[in-house]
């Protein structure tokens, strides 16, 4: 089995009581059946609580007041007090970790959705690399693999990461040509003309594909009426309408972020740190096209989980921009900018990443080529 993981993933560390967002409150922990089965075994006190705490039925420890009840008031837990590391259910073990498993290779991410991993990724200077390891384990083999489709993925991702990390190309030009190439790649995929995706490839990997594509869309703004960004940016924070809420203060928050991006007037500042921080969008874009992008190979979706990306990173742009117009942020306000692009990952990533049913439905949504075509997202950026 082969492993791949970015390179900050070893530096992370938990920090318990520490934590500003504790991933044990604001969502339900669901619960393996492996450890459903040793919970139910267990004994003393900490058996009794466990029989008593746990919703049986829906496999979720019980909450009270959005906190898992074995979350104490000095917010640490008390199964790992009592019992240490071997009393977490799968779940809990494994979280901020996230894994992405494909025929022989298994791709590890951390979730931004924990404070700490946000500030690793936010906080991030260097380019990102991802390291590779092998282990020697027993696999079963999938006969259904389309291991064609998933080389041709994984070489189409590596041109989408060269892409995205070409800084002396701006950052804008970068994410609408990824999207466009992912468009590009779509089309051969849906022609079953999975081959001709080399050729593709190349023409994206070149010295001047940056410039002609600028020219390009340069060409086309001129030909084109331009829509309405005011428009278009409601109508991707529309999507959210459509979604499950996790956390009980979402729906306030998302209202007051909106709020402030849809009335105020003089966004100078805002619009100035956005453009002053082309790292961070660079990190983002990298940590959710390496996360889902090459999940295409199961439905056959490359396109839609670049839209994905890019969506994801506008919005956590857009809110981030709000708390800054909220939070008189200044431009040599280093910290509290950082600060703000933090909150806003982690708390995008917690309503959608942490729900399949949100994922898939803004997968689904997205689909639209109609109101999340190309020049939509180009408009947005």
């Amino acid at each position: 089995m082969d492993y791949i993981y970015p390179n900050y993933y070893g530096k992370f560390q938990c920090i318990a009581d520490q934590c500003p967002d504790t991933c044990c409150a604001g969502w339900q922990i669901a619960i393996d059946d492996p450890s459903l089965k040793k919970y139910k075994k267990t004994k003393g006190i900490i058996g009794n609580r466990l029989h008593n705490e746990i919703d049986w039925k829906e496999s979720v420890f019980r909450q009270y007041d959005g906190r898992c009840a074995f979350l104490n008031e000095h917010d640490l837990c008390d199964l790992y007090l009592e019992g240490g590391e071997s009393m977490f259910c799968k779940t809990c073990k494994t979280y901020p970790r996230h894994v992405e498993e494909y025929e022989g290779l298994k791709e590890i991410s951390l979730s931004i959705s924990c404070p700490v991993v946000a500030n690793m990724i936010v906080g991030l200077k260097e380019p990102v690399r991802f390291l590779e390891r092998h282990r020697e384990c027993p696999q079963k083999e999938d006969e259904e693999f389309d291991f064609l489709l998933f080389s041709k993925l994984e070489d189409a991702r590596e041109v989408a990461f060269q892409i995205l990390q070409n800084r002396s190309n701006p950052i804008k030009n970068r994410i609408a040509m990824v999207l466009a190439f992912a468009h590009d790649l779509q089309n051969r995929i849906d022609k079953n003309a999975i081959f001709e995706t080399d050729s593709l490839l190349k023409r994206y990997e070149k010295a001047t594909s940056p410039k002609r594509f600028e020219e390009k869309r340069q060409k086309e703004r001129e030909n084109l009426s331009a829509a309405d960004p005011t428009m278009c940016l409601r109508t991707f924070f529309s999507v959210f309408q459509n979604l499950e809420v996790l956390k009980c203060d979402w729906k306030a928050y998302l209202k007051e972020r909106k709020s402030v991006i849809f009335t105020t007037k003089n966004k100078d500042v805002a619009e100035k740190i956005e453009n002053d921080h082309a790292v961070v969008w660079e990190q983002l874009m990298m940590y959710f096209v390496y996360t889902y992008f090459c999940g295409a190979v199961y439905d056959g979706r490359a396109y839609t989980r670049m839209k994905f990306s890019v969506y994801s990173t506008l919005m956590i742009r857009e809110l981030s921009k709000s708390l800054w117009i909220s939070n008189h942020r200044t431009l040599d306000d280093l910290d509290g900018i950082q600060q703000d692009i933090e909150e806003a990952a982690r708390r995008y990533s917690r309503e959608i990443e942490h729900s399949d049913y949100n994922k898939n439905k803004v997968f689904d949504i997205l689909e639209s080529e109609q109101e999340f075509g190309l020049q939509s997202f180009f408009e947005l950026l």
